[in-house]
């Protein structure tokens, strides 16, 4: 088990107002078991509420808790799969608490020259030493 984990936080627009786009990708990626146990649905950053109780205008955003690059790895190729399934236009954001974001939409996860290089650069923003 990796020493610390990153967490990759996932947004997906347009989000749709029942948020079937959110709940799809999080049902893709847990049917993978190297990312099963990782996928976690959280409130937005700074969102609070009664319990029990949704914020207002914001919807739930999906976390994934990667380790090392294999992971990293696993995970761009997932949300890459997922994508190519897709029929309507929608793109995926992947950001960290640091700052670090990028962007994967339908039409560039279906080549495989942007994939790569976005797995490159998830792989050098989560784990710099092994890049």
């Amino acid at each position: 088990m990796p020493a610390s984990l990153e967490m990759i936080t996932l947004g997906v627009a347009p989000d749709l107002p029942s948020a079937a786009a959110q709940r799809s990708l999080a049902s893709w990626l847990r049917s993978d078991d190297r990312l099963r146990d990782k996928v976690a649905v959280a409130a937005p950053a700074g969102a609070t509420t009664s319990p029990g109780e949704a914020p207002a205008g914001a919807t739930d955003v999906l976390t994934v808790a990667v380790g090392d690059a294999g992971a990293v790895m696993v995970l761009v190729q997932a949300i890459a799969g997922w994508l190519t399934h897709r029929r309507e236009d929608v793109t995926v954001t992947l950001t960290r608490a640091d700052g670090w974001s990028a962007e994967l939409d339908v039409r560039e996860a279906r080549d495989m020259n942007r994939v790569t290089a976005l797995i490159e650069a998830a792989v050098r923003a989560v784990a710099p030493q092994e890049a």
